[in-house]
């Protein structure tokens, strides 16, 4: 047994755990809204170049597949949270608009996903939060980079 490996298996469930729950959390309010968690995102991320975004785009963006993405942004079309119109350039490419239902849901869910957070911080210093960050940063750069190494 390496002499990290305890501290690190505490530290690596610490972090399931942690993003379990604000899931959870984010669920829970998001789903008085009519969205889901992966909805949510996926709305924010057509807020973010709204009418600029494809679903390839989102989906490169999210990290997840196109077909994923495009059964998203059916059930966001059905529900009235986004417009998917034809491109000048390409009938096969959806230019993807947020409706004034979708801008109304995406200004309410960030409020809630900041009360979430603000809990979730609550007691934490400015300074823990830059350690857990850098922390955090370079637990991504080595999955990165193992990645990467595989190829």
């Amino acid at each position: 047994m390496k002499k990290n490996e305890s501290k690190q298996r505490k530290a690596v469930n610490l972090l399931i755990n942690a993003d379990r729950m604000h899931r959870s959390a984010i669920e829970a309010k998001t789903e008085k809204l009519g969205i889901h968690r992966s909805q949510h995102l996926a709305l924010l991320t057509v807020a973010l170049e709204e009418g600029k975004q494809n679903q390839i785009t989102i989906a490169e963006q999210l990290q997840i597949s196109p077909a994923a993405v495009s059964v998203t942004m059916k059930k966001l079309e059905k529900g009235g949270f986004i417009d998917r119109c034809d491109t000048e350039t390409d009938a096969r490419q959806k230019r993807l608009t947020l409706t004034e239902k979708g801008k109304k849901t995406v200004a309410e869910t960030r409020v809630l996903f900041d009360q979430v957070d603000d809990m979730m911080c609550e007691g934490i210093s400015g300074e823990e939060l830059d350690t857990f960050c850098a922390v955090l940063s370079k637990m991504i750069e080595n999955l990165k980079n193992n990645e990467s190494g595989k190829g």
